[in-house]
């Protein structure tokens, strides 16, 4: 079968739109314009006042340390690896927020729909409470909070090899060496702790604040989505001899995720966004890190918020990828 011609515009149609084109390409010459001349009044101030640009800085030695690296930092590391650090420190609390946010949010999405009036009210006032108090609020009480009624090191609660004090909790690590793996305990030390890995009471602040602040918004997503499962769904699963949990879980939540996937994804993401909020605690993420010491010491204000923007914008898309990549795969389970 020969290809269908494709259809052209009329003379008159076109004139219509050409005002439109007109304009259209004017706004882009005009913001095209504004970029070059910035740049150039960019490039000229630093010329004159002899500031260095580029960077080439990255690859100079930091001279400073970061309280928590989840990999090996020194004062002798360059400035590229200390973004790498603040990278992965925000993209530690971004994982734990988002996964905590999704477990307490279908948690309370299930409650907010419960029929004991006991439960339900119980996570409505939950919802109506936590989402209606300002989030740098909610991470200063728990930081302060925590601070507060955590014991010295010298009085670190002992769980087998789990440490937990003021200064944060100590877990188990796992060493790599000659003959194999080898488990470094945290002992005390002292006045400090040794061996293991810390997680700062400023990262269990942050985690507490960002995963209740947005579990709330993802109740009610959820709740949305565990809504428009048909009633008849449930009660077949009843028919069959399925729990009330387990129909939920396997029948119900599968359904639901369906509508609550997309809308999901912008919470993920205004939560990676809100994780900038670290800098208030004195946890080492991007912000704090790269917007703060390295742009300092530097004096290279552009290249250091330039990295800032490009992180937290890269961490974004990957969140909208990983969000569309599951839900494509929950559609095609389901045969659309």
């Amino acid at each position: 079968m020969p290809a269908l011609p494709s259809p052209r515009i009329s003379r008159a149609v076109l004139l219509e739109r050409l005002p439109g084109y007109v304009a259209q390409a004017l706004v882009l010459a005009l913001v095209a314009w504004l970029l070059w001349r910035g740049f150039a009044n960019f490039i000229g101030n630093v010329r004159a006042l002899r500031v260095a640009s580029g960077f080439a800085f990255l690859k100079v030695e930091a001279g400073f340390e970061i309280a928590q690296s989840l990999i090996a930092f020194g004062p002798a590391s360059s400035y590229g690896r200390a973004v790498v650090v603040a990278a992965l420190n925000s993209l530690l609390v971004i994982v734990l927020g988002c996964v905590f946010s999704t477990l307490m949010g279908v948690f309370i999405a299930f409650g907010r729909l419960a029929a004991h009036p006991v439960v339900r009210g119980a996570c409505t006032a939950y919802v109506e409470v936590f989402r209606n108090i300002p989030l740098l609020l909610q991470i200063f009480f728990w930081y302060f909070s925590a601070m507060a009624v955590l014991p010295s090191v010298g009085d670190s609660l002992h769980a087998g090899g789990i440490l937990l004090n003021n200064r944060g909790l100590f877990l188990p690590r796992l060493v790599f060496g000659a003959g194999g793996l080898a488990l470094d305990l945290p002992q005390v030390e002292g006045f400090n702790v040794a061996g293991g890995f810390a997680l700062l009471p400023e990262l269990v602040a942050l985690t507490l604040g960002l995963s209740i602040y947005n579990s709330t918004f993802l109740a009610e997503i959820f709740r949305a989505g565990i809504l428009s499962v048909p009633r008849g769904q449930a009660e077949a699963a009843a028919t069959v001899g399925l729990s009330g949990v387990r129909a939920a879980l396997l029948i119900t939540l599968p359904q639901a995720l369906r509508v609550a996937l997309p809308p999901a994804a912008g919470q993920y993401q205004t939560l990676a966004k809100a994780s900038s909020l670290a800098a208030a605690v004195g946890y080492p993420d991007i912000m704090q890190i790269v917007g703060g010491t390295v742009l300092s010491q530097t004096s290279q204000a552009l290249e250091a918020m330039a990295l800032v923007v490009l992180l937290y914008a890269a961490i974004n898309l990957v969140i909208a990828l990983l969000v569309n990549l599951a839900n494509r795969r929950l559609l095609k389970r389901e045969g659309r």
